[in-house]
């Protein structure tokens, strides 16, 4: 390993290199980041081929669905009617659900964007303080939530980590932290969110007030809407359908 010694005179050196201790080796950047921009996926309901459905009967277009090579290739759902889009669903070439965007508090802004295969959840991308960028990422596997990575302060760093190991009550996480911010999980940073009290407090007073106890309420999405549709419905044809056969969720009518 190479032997570090600055300052010495040159006449001096084969003594101070006696001395001299090995440098120490720097620790990797452990730190991950992530793309926090939300970035929506076009869906051109103004096609000339697109679809619009008046579902509830007020004169406005609460579902339009766009097509490609005669197959649905997504919609844009208006579910509560107040003539803004809040969910887009968009579909693969064998008309399984492969993507959802939502809009969960209404402001015209994408909050979660969900990723399916072969029409099975697989993950999620939440902008949770729906401030217009991604926080959490959740992965998924036989559709069920298995872990999760959490930016907490907005910098675009992960600086938690969460484990639902309690399958199938994937209700409670265990959560771990990164307190010194070197992109690694601290001991005595983990908290189990179904005990009352942290399995392991940090052991200094300056750690305990810089990793409080994870809220389940900033780090998980805002809940879906009940009229939000199921996803495994068949999609539409491009070579008919009158409103009440293509419902706004395309479930089944």
């Amino acid at each position: 390993m190479q032997r570090v010694c600055s300052g010495v005179p040159l006449l001096l050196l084969p003594f101070a290199l006696v001395a001299c201790g090995p440098a120490e080796p720097k620790a990797p950047d452990a730190r991950i980041r992530r793309d926090t921009r939300i970035i929506h996926e076009e869906c051109d309901t103004d096609a000339a081929n697109a679809k619009a459905h008046d579902v509830n009967g007020d004169g406005r277009s609460d579902l339009r669905i766009a097509f490609r090579g005669g197959r649905e290739a997504c919609r844009a759902v208006d579910l509560n009617f107040d003539g803004r889009v809040d969910t887009w669903v968009f579909r693969d070439s064998q008309g399984s659900v492969r993507r959802r965007e939502s809009d969960f508090d209404r402001d015209g802004r994408i909050d979660e964007i969900a990723i399916f295969s072969a029409g099975q959840l697989t993950s999620k991308q939440i902008a949770t303080n729906l401030a217009g960028r991604l926080d959490t990422w959740q992965y998924y596997e036989g559709g069920v939530l298995k872990r999760g990575e959490r930016d907490s302060d907005g910098d675009s760093v992960v600086d938690q980590w969460w484990e639902f190991p309690r399958t199938p009550k994937s209700d409670c996480a265990l959560v771990h932290s990164d307190v010194d911010g070197d992109g690694r999980p601290d001991p005595g940073a983990t908290v189990d969110m179904c005990k009352d009290e942290a399995e392991a407090a940090p052991e200094s007073p300056a750690a305990s007030s810089a990793a409080p106890r994870p809220s389940t309420t900033a780090a998980r999405p805002p809940a879906p809407m009940a009229s939000t549709p199921p996803l495994s419905a068949a999609p539409a044809s491009a070579s008919g359908g009158s409103a009440a056969k293509a419902p706004v969720g395309g479930g089944k009518p």
